[in-house]
């Protein structure tokens, strides 16, 4: 059966299970077929059951959680549920049971209650029942303020005494299931109705069911209690209803298996230390929810009336009591009941730690002697697991029964040097041993299972021994979170004790990264069980960090207040309502206020804490938030006007006027005697008294607000932890209200999570400092083509690290992945398998071809009190599309950097000035010397109408640079502005007969000195294209806007005019780039649609092209566009980039050679990427050798690598990245030795590794393989 928005559970992922339980659903007949309802968070559960009975399944999926409901599925993101609406879930559970599809049992975890199930949900359980199928509920109940279900209350052998409902979550807003905890209760579980075949066998008494909870119930009349509490408190009861059976289980529960106690699923996503979570450990040293498995079997067996004839009975040879023996046992009788005798009964004993001491069948008069099983003389506790055989081997029943036995040694005390290391430290243990003679192998092991280092020593029987295990050096090289010290004790050679220390946190040498990174953090279900199988699926997608065990690791820094998530605005919006309201600024208030001096005591007090808690897992960054903002993401009001902000704002104003109040009224128009008078205004007031500086003072003050608690909270963390550097995530554009100056705010946060709103990858890859790690936000359910171009393009502008959105809609309930993490992974693991992020990221400098466009906040606060924000946005966005459209790239200036200097000194040729509305004194002076001395300067339109606090100015700051009059200040659409005349005395370049797809942006722009290369057709007066030769430089005034562009670029004409006119403008300045992307017949420049990146390193250089995405993909409200892309590739193109000079080209992705050449033709389909290498000299191949081809275990081993050029007499300076891969004998790649090694200037390079005194023997192969060239070499060692 199909259901809307749904999964086919797969059961084929994961580990074999022994076969002991496959055929005891079925019996002599069909396997019964069960209808379960998993949740997104635990459905792996369902799976799990499955997989070790065999059952047939119907599943529909239903979480407890509404966001789990909406986005927890990548396949169907964002389109399941809503908080307020989850119909389609409960439709298609609806869809199954009123069906007249067979189930024998129904499977029915409480859910949210009941009273959630439609009334058709309800009626056909009851009326299935009624009709004789089986029913098992977990944890019923009706629903906090809901009618109780007459239907449950007629089914279920437990009353419940209890009603959940839902709360706020912390992150997230309302709705969220809330658990009561309160009144969970937690002891021994027995079983009363000890006859019951549903508990017979079970061994509750060796299970650790204190660690387990239940909710308060009691038994309905004429329900058997089958489990119960010391207390006498039900547990799990059954009855009879109609001709069917009931069972309920009213413990804590993950879906269908009780859940840890100390769970409450209140891990931040943005935290991935595990150590911290809660309800992940036991106490219990053996796999003990097996007993549970087998629990759930026996009720669905129960229900479906599907109980054997032949049911398995222990008896004591000796008159020791039942189940579980105080003192080992000599022998004990295994006797089946009922009509059916077995062919045989064959046993498996375990001690506590499952290791196997003996299997074997029992005698034909069902006689076990366990006196004489050498495992069991040296003592322990022991499991024995009974099954009843037929003759045809079908499982009859199944049975575990315990004892125990004085142990003959043990270890009675140990100790650890170490609770937290660092590389070099020497961790040694200790451990006091008692009995004996025997031996002690003590380990320390990684999060892996390598076991690193290995000891073994003996000691004999004559009284309490003292071992100190040989200490172990912490590796510099360590890529687990842990060591841990094990310890063995054996006893003729059987372990009779485990001892495990606590896990040694060791905190990383290298908290920088230095390769491209792919994390997502791990969520946690409970238990700990399935944490290692999500390390293999997040490794098997090419996830690099954050999974367990990982050395690379995140937390949080203990900050907050810093934004407001989407399903918490409702205050902020109350308050922003009553402000327009009433105009009182009493509102205009923001919460909390970031220059509260009490929030800062708090917030001081929480950051220390918890960084302390923290520091020594060595953490790449502490997150200090999501989604921040002055007000809720970039919503605009004019926060903050408490007294706090006035007071502080009054004392930097004060600086930033240097001391003047004078020079503070001409700028504000005012006439105030103190500081202490200075009350900025609103939005409304300074438009409505045209003086914008009081305003625009404030916005300023309210981002260096903003930008001042991030320079707080760094350093903070940093007070605590001296490398600790905090990160932003969620990130938001860079607008007058949100704060964002990210020129500023990248001086203190240390890793960014951008969006994609607002053109933030280019201002992150513009202003990074060395080390800053730039993130951004990936999943969401994307797929396809789109999913594959956003990480090629995320690359190519910078980003070193992409973190997805989240393990839910990476990995389906039944832990397959989804589509959208297929597509992802591609990309990823090429990129970071194939070495290309570090290539580029890492080993070369992107090459901006001279070009700077400015990043200017006074401009974007200048246009959003002219009330043309939108038009700024769109002409930035113009801008870029059209530099990149022309094969050109740039990064962006911000204005302090302009006003530094740093035009000339990084060497740039041309600066684009796009909508720069609002110019500094300073950076006017300093664009006009860049011009003097040789630079080309752009100026679109409306450039340097205002000063650095947004107060209109009579003329345009420099408009003498340019050469022009500026008659008017307008620039509004006038008559016949779309008609441009070529001005046939331009003498720069030839021009165009028109422009086609642009308008004059200002009616006044007038030619004073210089050349216009367009006028209007209507007045011949108006100037576009005015280019003015200035000292050694050109000043070019556009007189267009770009802000159509985005729109216009593939409209033929439209776009193709533009690009020409800017290539000839771009002409006049030094600019270069080192590859032109042609069509290859005519060799004509290629259209819109294409953007080429280049990069330098050393004699080397990398060019790429990357082609778009057609169609637009909306952004939501936090600025992020999810859901499925375009799932199919268009039609390849064939092109042809033409180099600025030869060289020996590679083509890196294909690893081909492309030979000694200044040209590279190529096909490139919709989404899709070429990189190619330029080399100074041929690579001819890669020096692989090792000191010894015999590496044994437990021991280090060096491997030398070098890349061998066939042009050795010349000296070529470049950086190599080499992908270093091993091997083992089964030719299986081996995750945990990969590594992506920089050669620094051709020299060999001596790679290092230990060998785990575990690995597996046998002829391992070396690959190196040089990721520009494709260039590999192959070694074969064998491990001894």
């Amino acid at each position: 059966m199909s259901y809307q928005y749904d999964i086919r559970y797969d059961t084929s992922v994961g580990e074999a299970f022994p076969e002991r339980l496959l055929s005891a659903a079925g019996g002599s007949g069909s396997k019964p077929k069960l209808f379960f309802v998993p949740s997104v968070k635990y459905g792996r559960e369902i799976v799990e059951f499955i997989r070790r009975t065999g059952v047939l399944y119907e599943t529909v999926t239903i979480d407890r959680a509404w966001d789990l409901n909406k986005w927890g599925f990548g396949d169907f993101y964002d389109i399941r549920a809503s908080v307020d609406d989850q119909h389609i879930m409960y439709d298609n559970l609806e869809k199954a049971l009123a069906s007249e599809e067979h189930y024998d049992v129904l499977v029915i975890p409480g859910v949210n209650g009941w009273a959630h199930f439609t009334a058709a949900t309800r009626a056909a359980i009851l009326r299935r029942v009624e009709n004789g199928a089986g029913l098992v509920l977990i944890r019923p109940f009706h629903g906090e303020d809901k009618p109780k279900s007459p239907e449950l209350v007629a089914l279920s052998p437990l009353v419940n005494l209890f009603e959940e409902g839902f709360a706020v979550d912390n992150n997230a807003g309302e709705g969220y299931p809330r658990v009561r905890f309160d009144l969970l209760r937690s002891d021994k579980w027995v079983a009363p109705a000890e006859g019951h075949y549903v508990t017979k066998g079970v061994p509750l008494e060796l299970l650790p069911c204190e660690e387990l909870a239940y909710y308060p119930y009691e038994a309905a009349d004429g329900a058997e209690v089958l489990i119960a509490g010391a207390n006498g408190a039900p547990i799990a009861a059954a009855r009879e209803y109609g001709r069917g059976r009931v069972i309920a289980f009213g413990y804590f529960p993950r879906d269908i298996l009780p859940q840890h106690k100390d769970y409450t699923g209140k891990e931040s996503t943005f935290d991935a230390v595990i150590d911290r979570w809660q309800g992940v450990r036991s106490s219990c040293s053996f796999a003990f929810l097996e007993s549970f498995y087998e629990l759930m079997l026996r009720s669905v067996v129960w229900t479906a009336r599907r109980e054997p004839d032949c049911v398995l009975e222990l008896e004591l040879v000796s008159d020791q009591p039942k189940h579980k023996a105080e003192h080992q046992p000599s022998a004990w009788h295994i006797r089946t009941s009922g009509a059916v005798a077995p062919d045989e009964i064959r046993y498996t004993i375990k001690n506590g730690y499952d290791d196997v001491v003996d299997t074997g069948v029992c005698g034909s008069d069902g006689l076990l002697e366990l006196a004489s099983k050498p495992g069991i003389a040296a003592g322990g506790e022991f499991r024995v697991e009974l099954n009843a055989y037929a003759a045809a081997g079908e499982l009859l029943d199944f049975a575990t029964y315990g004892f125990s036995a004085p142990l003959a040694a043990s270890i009675t005390e140990a100790e650890v040097s170490h609770q937290t290391a660092v590389s070099g430290d020497l961790i040694e243990a200790s451990f006091q041993l008692q009995g004996g003679p025997g031996s002690l192998t003590v380990q320390a092991v990684d999060d892996y299972g390598q076991v690193l280092q290995q000891s073994e020593h003996e000691f004999s029987g004559d009284g309490v021994k003292l071992v100190k295990a040989e200490p172990y050096r912490v590796g510099a090289s360590l890529k687990s979170m842990h060591v841990t010290v094990q310890a063995d004790l054996r006893v003729g050679g059987t372990r009779i004790q485990h001892w495990s220390g606590s896990p040694i946190v060791v905190t990383p040498e290298q908290r920088r990264i230095d390769d491209f990174e792919v994390f997502t953090a791990p969520q946690n279900r409970g238990h700990g069980d399935f944490l290692g199988l999500v390390g293999d699926l997040f490794r098997e997608l090419g996830i690099t960090g954050l999974y367990p065990g990982s050395a690379k690791t995140l937390t949080m820094s203990g900050a907050e207040g810093l934004g407001i998530y989407w399903y918490h605005r409702a205050p902020y919006a109350e308050r922003k309502e009553k402000y327009y309201r009433t105009k009182n600024k009493q509102y205009l208030v923001r919460v909390p206020c970031l220059n509260d001096p009490a929030f800062w005591e708090g917030m001081e007090q929480k950051i220390t804490s918890k960084v302390s808690m923290f520091k020594h897992f060595g953490p790449i960054a502490y997150f200090a938030n999501d989604e921040g903002s002055l007000t809720c993401y970039t919503d605009e009001l004019d926060l903050c006007f408490c007294p706090y902000c006035m007071r502080e704002m009054q004392g930097w104003l004060k600086l930033e006027y240097g001391g003047s109040i004078a020079a503070l009224n001409q700028s504000w128009g005012s006439s105030f005697a103190e500081w202490e008078e200075a009350i900025p205004y609103t939005r409304e007031e300074a438009r409505g008294t045209a003086r914008y500086a009081p305003w625009a003072d404030h916005r300023r003050f309210m981002e260096h607000t903003f930008v001042e608690s991030y320079r707080r909270i760094a350093s903070i963390v940093r007070s605590v932890d001296e490398g600790g550097v905090i990160r932003m995530s969620g990130c938001q554009a860079s607008t007058a209200y949100s704060g964002y100056d990210y020129y500023r705010l990248h001086q203190h946060v240390g890793y960014f999570e951008a969006y994609g709103v607002g053109n933030q990858y280019e201002f992150h890859r513009s202003f990074a400092r060395p080390g800053t790690i730039i993130g951004g936000w990936f999943g969401y359910g994307v797929d396809g083509v789109t999913a594959r171009h956003s990480v090629w393009h995320a690359l190519y502008h910078g980003l070193t690290l992409c973190n997805l959105f989240w393990e839910y809609s990476l990995i389906n309930p039944d832990y397959t992945f989804s589509t959208s993490a297929l597509d992802f992974s591609v990309p990823f693991k090429e990129i970071r398998e194939e070495g290309i992020g570090k290539l580029l990221l890492h080993a070369s400098e992107r090459d901006h071809c001279g070009i700077a466009v400015h990043y200017s906040m006074a401009s974007v606060r200048g246009t959003n009190i002219a009330g043309d924000k939108t038009r700024f946005e769109k002409n930035r966005r113009g801008w870029i599309h059209l530099l990149e459209d022309c094969g050109y790239q740039y990064v962006f200036l911000a204005s302090q950097q302009i006003e530094a200097g740093e035009l000339q000194e990084r060497g740039f040729k041309l600066l684009v000035l796009p909508y720069s509305i609002a110019l500094s004194a300073e950076e006017t002076e300093a664009i006009t010397r860049f011009v003097h001395d040789g630079g080309v300067v752009i100026g679109d339109f409306q450039t340097g109408l205002m000063d650095r606090h947004c107060e209109k100015l009579a003329r345009g700051q420099l408009d003498p640079l340019f050469g022009i009059d500026r008659l008017s200040m307008e620039a509004e659409p006038f008559y016949i502005n779309e008609e441009f005349v070529p001005n046939a005395e331009f003498p720069y370049f030839k021009l165009d007969e028109g422009m086609h797809g642009v308008r004059f942006a200002e009616f006044g722009i007038r030619s004073a000195i210089g050349h216009p290369a367009y006028r209007d057709d209507f007045m011949r007066k108006v100037s576009a294209a005015h280019v003015n030769t200035v000292g050694a430089g050109i000043a070019v005034y556009l007189n267009m806007a770009m802000a159509d562009y985005a729109e216009r670029r593939d409209r033929g004409p439209d776009g193709a005019s533009m690009r020409a006119l800017l290539r000839e403008l771009i002409g006049l300045s030094a600019a270069g780039k080192p590859a032109s992307l042609l069509e290859p017949d005519s060799g004509a420049p290629v259209h819109a649609g294409y953007e080429s990146i280049y990069y330098r390193n050393g004699s080397a250089a990398y060019v790429a092209t990357i082609r778009g995405m057609s169609g637009k993909r909306e952004l939501g409200h936090d600025g992020l566009a999810v859901g499925a892309g375009k799932k199919q590739q268009g039609e390849a193109e064939q092109l042809r980039f033409a180099f600025a000079k030869q060289a020996h080209v590679y083509d890196i992705r294909e690893q081909r050679y492309l030979g000694l050449t200044d040209t590279a033709d190529f096909a490139l389909a919709e989404g899709d990427t070429k990189l190619f290498a330029l080399m100074p000299c041929r690579v001819g191949g890669i020096g692989l050798s090792s000191p010894s081809l015999q590496w044994k275990r437990g021991e280090a081993a060096a491997v030398s690598i070098a890349l061998l050029l066939e042009d050795e007499a010349q000296q070529h300076h470049f950086t190599s990245v080499i992908c270093f891969q091993l091997t083992d004998p089964d030719g299986k790649r081996q995750w945990l030795y990969d590594e992506n090694i920089a050669l620094i200037g051709g020299s060999a390079f001596l790679h290092e590794l230990v060998i785990p005194c575990n690995e597996r023997t046998g002829t391992w192969t070396i690959t190196a393989k040089d990721t520009a060239t494709g260039v590999s070499a192959r070694l074969e060692v064998t491990i001894v």
